[in-house]
């Protein structure tokens, strides 16, 4: 069995600089590695050779250095290595990546492809159903095991969920996106570098997968980067060095107290917009549709965020907003998505289709949407979203903004799509040359407009078209309880904690003092990689983003992968013993000593001012 495992080169972000004055970046001294995911997806690729016949591809679409990190994966195990280098690559957004790519891969004929789940720099993870669609086979992403099944030509893998997990199947050829617990980290050793000199690296250039230059680059690309805007610190940075952990709780209560009253409403984490602007019910033209996504509990926090931003755009479009229900509909679904702004619900009952990102569903919803070419879609920036959303850009050629934090819409009437990128150190403005403009939106960022009571929105059905071809199959869904992962995205105040509080048999207390808060739970990564709490509630350029009114940073580093998920969070509170750390750059309020000491009477203080007593 062939399989080919695409790999990205990036700048280690945590090392880059940025002049605040000149709104630059500093590239200059950056070092440069293999995406860690990718390299999580390599291991994972040589851990299921079963023979000599067997072969191992990395591939890579960079610039020439990137052939450093293509023996670092020849050193991990990999075969040989396939460099795609060339200028007219220059400038490519994901679409025109994945198109190079796909091109690529036709010609390796792999029965596997995997990918790391997003890369550290751009962090869209779109890039890996995009080749899919692209090369017309299944995908499974978010995946954190997977298993071949010889007899049956087909692979099983687990997919992390913000509820859980769900087992898939899928046939051969397929590919996956991979993320943590999939494989062990590993770094190869002096002598494995100097023996992968020694392994081919093929490079190859634009011309020689096609004739056609306008597939590549910044002419291939729908969507391209209007400006940079360098997010500059704004936080207070002050440290409380008190002695007595009764007195610095005070002082903290009352600075935090001011420092609520002073922020205005939508930087301490408001979670309604005041006013719907007016409906525009029967304005089809330049519509707004927005995919809502449900849960056991009726729709989640992030359909009603992403309902008030359209109705914050119809204001320019003065056209209707359209939720596309996936699932059936029942009176209550539909009467809420009526209330948050939606004008019209059409329904795409995919039970009978297969999953979200199925090959099925997505066909049958880029065929509804190439109908009626809405001026926008709206997607949650969940697994499935994201999935969804990337394989019907694939299919219809249509530009993609992935993990948006908020739209604008430009004097031009152009959509402006905010995303964040570096570590969340700049946002960069994406416009799309393409129609309708597709986004996926970040959970907890955007703010719902206010229930309008008695709304009423006509209901329509999506007819699902017949499917011929291989897809995923879902064998078994597993919901695990008190994951804390829906809570999160609206969440008010959020404790997060971190490999500082010594161990998992502190997490009781540490719970307990968030419960009598009226906190939700989070957590780093390595707090995630040592198992004491679920990736559900991982924050941070690998987890998810949250905005809550108050963040306390309990025993956490700070270190930039975790704080560039909460940086839109109102007043954030830091308690760590070493001074040192960075936390207390990136946050307003820090305490320097135990937390064992430390939170409880913290606690006890906020509870008078966030209003728990």
């Amino acid at each position: 069995m062939k399989i080919a495992v695409c790999v990205k080169y990036v700048p280690v972000v945590a090392r880059m600089r940025f002049d605040y004055e000149r709104k630059t970046i500093i590239r200059e001294g950056v070092p440069s590695e293999v995406n860690p995911f990718d390299v999580l997806a390599l291991v994972r690729a040589v851990q299921m050779k079963r023979g000599q016949h067997d072969e191992v591809v990395a591939v890579c679409m960079g610039p020439p250095n990137a052939k450093e990190g293509l023996v670092q994966c020849l050193a991990l195990g990999a075969d040989r290595a396939v460099l795609l280098t060339d200028r007219a690559l220059a400038g490519s957004d994901t679409l025109a990546t994945a198109r190079a790519l796909s091109l690529v891969l036709q010609r390796e004929q792999p029965e596997l492809i995997i990918c790391g789940r997003n890369s550290a720099d751009a962090e869209t993870g779109q890039v890996g159903p995009e080749l899919a669609e692209l090369l017309g086979i299944p995908h499974i992403s978010q995946v954190r095991k997977l298993d071949l099944r010889v007899e049956t030509n087909t692979i099983v893998a687990e997919r992390v969920t913000d509820e859980g997990y769900q087992v898939m199947e899928c046939p051969l050829p397929a590919l996956v996106c991979v993320t943590e617990g999939i494989a062990p980290e590993t770094f190869p050793n002096r002598q494995q570098v100097e023996e992968a000199k020694t392994k081919p690296i093929q490079e190859l250039t634009a011309a020689q997968l096609s004739s056609d230059a306008s597939l590549f680059g910044a002419a291939g690309s729908p969507t391209w980067v209007e400006s940079i805007r360098l997010v500059e610190p704004n936080r207070l940075g002050m440290v409380i060095t008190q002695d007595d952990p009764q007195a610095a709780a005070q002082q903290v209560a009352g600075l935090l107290r001011e420092r609520l009253a002073a922020l205005a409403p939508g930087e301490a984490g408001a979670t309604h917009v005041s006013s719907l602007p007016r409906r525009y019910p029967n304005q089809r033209e330049r519509s707004i549709w927005v995919v809502a996504e449900t849960t056991g509990q009726g729709l989640r926090q992030v359909t009603l965020e992403m309902l008030g931003k359209a109705r914050q755009l119809t204001a320019f479009t003065r056209s209707e907003v359209v939720a596309v229900l996936l699932g059936s509909a029942t009176p209550s679904l539909t009467g809420e998505l009526a209330a948050g702004g939606a004008d019209r619900v059409l329904v795409l009952d995919h039970r009978a289709l297969g999953p979200v990102m199925s090959r099925a569903v997505a066909q049958t919803l880029a065929s509804a949407v190439q109908a009626a070419r809405p001026y926008a879609v709206l997607f949650a920036a969940t697994p499935d979203g994201r999935d969804l959303a990337s394989r019907i850009s694939a299919r219809l050629g249509l530009g993609l903004t992935g993990d948006a934090i908020d739209l604008e819409i430009n004097d031009q009437g152009q959509l402006v799509q905010l995303k964040p990128a570096l570590g969340g150190n700049v946002v960069a403005p994406i416009l799309s040359k393409t129609l309708p403009n597709m986004v996926t939106l970040r959970p907890g960022l955007l703010t719902p407009a206010d229930s309008e009571r008695g709304a009423k929105a006509a209901v329509e059905t999506i007819p699902a078209l017949p499917f011929r071809g291989a897809d995923v199959r879902m064998l078994e869904e597993h919901h695990q309880e008190d994951l804390g992962a829906i809570a999160l995205a609206q969440a008010q105040v959020v404790l997060g904690v971190g490999k500082g509080i010594g161990g998992p048999e502190n997490l009781p207390q540490v719970q307990a003092l968030a419960q009598s808060l009226g906190a939700t739970l989070c957590a780093t990564r390595d707090v995630v990689h040592l198992g004491w709490l679920p990736h559900q509630v991982q924050v941070g350029i690998s987890g998810r983003s949250i905005a809550p009114r108050v963040y306390l940073a309990v025993g956490i580093r700070g270190a930039f992968n975790h704080t560039v998920g909460v940086q839109k969070a109102g007043v954030i509170i830091a308690i760590n013993t070493n001074a040192r750390h960075p936390i207390f750059k990136t946050a307003d309020y820090g305490i320097v000593g135990d937390w064992q000491k430390y939170l409880p009477p913290l606690v006890a203080a906020l509870k008078v001012v966030l209003g728990n007593p």
